[in-house]
């Protein structure tokens, strides 16, 4: 009995060891080897309403067993913009035994710029006269080349809270991002004023509020001065009444450092309050 049930597992043993090797045998022997990706130029150059179509131009696919499956090809993943209007497209091929290959390249966006800021108004406001975000962003917008108008988008960033019925001067960060991931910022202050203050505070209308300029390319504060009206706010149409050579003006911007920095203008006119305004500026490389 006990020599009968030696030979049986011997025999079980034997078997399992066949089918094992068999088994590893048509592994090996089988299609484990993904589809090769080639692509007629490693950096693309696209337009900006690229489409997954316009990324797969020159990409072919060919199999060792199955052929060409170019037809296969996918866009896996588009990743955020890696800077100068650079994206990495991921691409992704499949054999019919589902071997998957990938392959990336540089794609890089003809005319990309990122979103742009322009302010109408100064960020000025009267104690009381605004009370949500929306208001008080209602003068800044956004232009995008992917996304269009993002104007709806901004966010406030700040360390306090700005508070619109007590006159002061709140900093803060305004910020938005645009569907690829391209955020740009820039730092403010937010003035608030005494409403019961207008007709004695000198307001100064500027041409631009907002403006960007190149490393290295220093601006003329002065040439921006529009006119200097007693009350009125930003909103009249009050004539200048007081001469622009009496505004002071504070340029601190390092012009050598990209960033966002403020020029403040002041001035004051006889017993009059000081009355300031400040222009954003934007440093790009």
């Amino acid at each position: 009995m006990k020599k009968l049930k030696l030979v049986s597992f011997v025999i079980f043993c034997i078997s399992l060891a066949a089918s094992l090797i068999f088994w590893f045998t048509q592994v090996r022997k089988g299609d484990r080897i993904g589809p090769v990706i080639t692509m007629d130029q490693q950096e693309l150059t696209v337009g900006l309403n690229a489409t997954d179509e316009d990324f797969l131009q020159g990409v072919k696919a060919v199999d060792e067993n199955d052929g060409d499956v170019t037809d296969s090809l996918v866009v896996e993943s588009v990743s955020n913009f890696l800077g100068g209007g650079r994206r990495l497209v991921v691409y992704a091929a499949v054999d019919r035994h589902n071997n998957v290959s990938r392959a990336n390249r540089i794609v890089q966006y003809e005319g990309y710029t990122s979103p742009k800021f322009y302010l109408k108004e100064p960020l000025c406001f009267e104690s009381g006269g605004a009370s949500k975000n929306e208001e008080l962003l209602k003068n800044l917008t956004v232009k995008d080349k992917i996304d269009g108008d993002l104007s709806n988008q901004i966010k406030i960033l700040t360390n306090s809270v700005v508070d619109l019925y007590t006159p002061g001067e709140y900093p803060v960060k305004l910020q938005v991002s645009n569907s690829a991931g391209d955020t740009v910022s820039f730092q403010a202050t937010i003035q608030v004023y005494d409403a019961t203050d207008r007709s004695e505070i000198p307001f100064i209308h500027l041409k631009k509020y907002l403006v960007y300029t190149k490393k290295g390319d220093k601006l003329d504060a002065a040439s921006y001065i529009s006119k200097v009206c007693m009350g009125g706010d930003y909103d009249s149409d009050v004539p200048g009444d007081i001469g622009k050579s009496k505004v002071k003006i504070k340029d601190e911007v390092d012009y050598d450092t990209p960033g966002s920095y403020e020029i403040t203008y002041s001035v004051k006119s006889g017993k009059s309050r000081t009355g300031t305004v400040r222009l954003i500026v934007i440093v790009t490389e």
